[in-house]
């Protein structure tokens, strides 16, 4: 009499990668929050299995260690980003609409993604160590992206000459984290709710009114 076979139908394997690629998003979802409450020395890995809803060994079956796992929450985040961005970024479009549309969807995103910003910051403290070993793969995948635009926007002359992405990048990202990084500071003396959507949108176009008079060729020769 034969054994019985140890293979799984493509049904039930099926089944098993969809209850894997769950069991990963959980654990995801809950171990952002709490580094991004924490960071990663603070966090321990019995909080996020229990917030996560999930035995503590799958974890370190997924991912390891504490480090790798906080490693792919960066990864997560970034990508999430990454992918609003290439949804942006079309040929063809107007250089000038393009780069605002890009300003806006990362002002928002990080308005709606308080944890990101909290990542961020914790990572700021800790000398970039573990982004520095994720972000570049998204860079090294937006700035060609981005640097078409740049091209095709002084070659239509919308754009000033003398633009460098890489200050350009500098910019946006520090006029846009600035603000909800240190918007505890700030509502010490603006005294006013700094994520309420009328003055959210009063700070953005205060960010797009400020890079459009830095990028936009104002009819110098």
């Amino acid at each position: 009499m034969k054994g019985k076979s140890t293979h799984l139908s493509d049904p039930e394997r099926d089944r098993e990668l969809s209850r894997s690629e769950d069991s990963k998003l959980r654990i995801l979802m809950a171990a952002t929050s709490i580094f991004a409450k924490k960071g990663l020395d603070g966090s321990r890995v019995d909080e996020i299995a229990s917030a996560a809803h999930i035995n503590k060994r799958m974890i370190y079956h997924y991912f390891e260690s504490k480090e790798n796992l906080y490693l792919e929450v960066l990864r997560h985040n970034y990508n999430k980003l990454y992918t609003i961005g290439t949804c942006v970024i079309q040929p063809g479009t107007n250089p000038q609409k393009v780069i605002m549309q890009v300003v806006r969807e990362y002002f928002y995103f990080l308005a709606e993604h308080d944890e990101f910003v909290r990542l961020v910051s914790w990572e700021a403290l800790n000398d970039q160590k573990y982004s520095n070993k994720v972000l570049p793969q998204f860079l090294d995948l937006a700035e060609p992206m981005l640097r078409g635009i740049l091209t095709e926007g002084q070659r239509t002359g919308v754009l000033r000459d003398n633009l460098d992405i890489r200050h350009l990048l500098v910019s946006i990202n520090a006029v846009c984290l600035g603000y909800f990084s240190r918007r505890e500071t700030l509502k010490t003396y603006w005294l006013e709710d700094l994520l309420s959507p009328a003055m959210l949108e009063e700070r953005f176009k205060h960010i797009v009114d400020l890079i459009c008079n830095g990028i936009i060729k104002h009819g110098e020769e």
